[in-house]
């Protein structure tokens, strides 16, 4: 059986999320019946992580495995028969051993604001109509983020995890020349379920005066498992990038490129 990698995108928007659900649409059920019927045999792809209801990707890994040769381009065939919202940008043949889930080494994700109404920007970052919010204490508390490992006060099912402790490398917080378009990156070895948008939620909330930096911090450093926010929404979040110890490519779209 020879193993290979997609690397693909998609608007995660009318998805119940990556991982294959009964009775909801997800987005590996659509790559596996788009291999399915490429190949006609059933197909089952692995993805290198999920992503919740309404996430996107911009860059994301799928494995799958096969006898079968074939003679034509199969990253052109799959995005023919793929809906517009999934995009399969390389087919990349691996080693028996490869994995899209365990081998990742690190992964990136992008969070999007808005603060200005713009419909073209609905369903793909999340608007927050307010004036009064402190950008000078969100980056502060954005930067507070490495000084700690263990993420349990930002983790919505910290019994289902081993480990709460995560190791991040890379935090930022940009804005767009009229400060109404931002964004919020985070790049770690692993994220925990919910991490991302209860970090960004809390952000907001220093943003707004409604917790203080140091409230902020205080649950950075002790957590406070009991006092989740209500999440960030999730039209705001894409996993941006996943990175392999022996494979490293750029993801073909980023929105952050847009914020003028």
């Amino acid at each position: 059986m020879k193993r290979y990698f997609l690397h693909l995108s998609y608007v995660g928007t009318r998805y119940r999320g990556w991982q294959r659900q009964p009775e909801v649409p997800s987005v590996q059920e659509e790559i596996e019946a788009a291999l399915s019927k490429i190949f006609k045999t059933e197909m089952t792809i692995y993805g290198c992580g999920r992503t919740d209801a309404g996430v996107h990707a911009s860059q994301y890994f799928a494995q799958f495995q096969t006898e079968k040769k074939w003679g034509f381009d199969l990253v052109f065939r799959l995005n023919k028969v793929l809906p517009d919202d999934i995009s399969i940008h390389d087919l990349i043949p691996c080693k028996g051993t490869n994995h899209a889930r365990y081998d990742a080494s690190e992964r990136s994700y992008q969070y999007f604001l808005h603060t200005n109404k713009t419909a073209h920007l609905s369903t793909i970052s999340t608007l927050h109509e307010s004036s009064v919010l402190d950008f000078t204490k969100m980056h502060e508390a954005v930067f507070l983020i490495p000084k700690y490992t263990d993420f349990i006060g930002f983790c919505k099912t910290p019994d289902l995890h081993p480990s709460t402790i995560c190791e991040i490398t890379k935090v930022d917080f940009s804005q767009n020349k009229n400060d109404n378009q931002f964004c919020f990156e985070i790049t770690a070895n692993r994220f925990l379920r919910g991490m991302i948008r209860n970090l960004m939620a809390r952000i907001i909330l220093v943003g707004s005066g409604e917790i203080t930096l140091a409230e902020f911090e205080e649950v950075l450093r002790n957590g406070q498992k009991d006092k989740l926010p209500i999440l960030a929404p999730p039209q705001g979040l894409y996993l941006s990038k996943v990175v392999y110890p022996y494979l490293e490519m750029e993801s073909v779209f980023d929105l952050k490129k847009l914020l003028v």
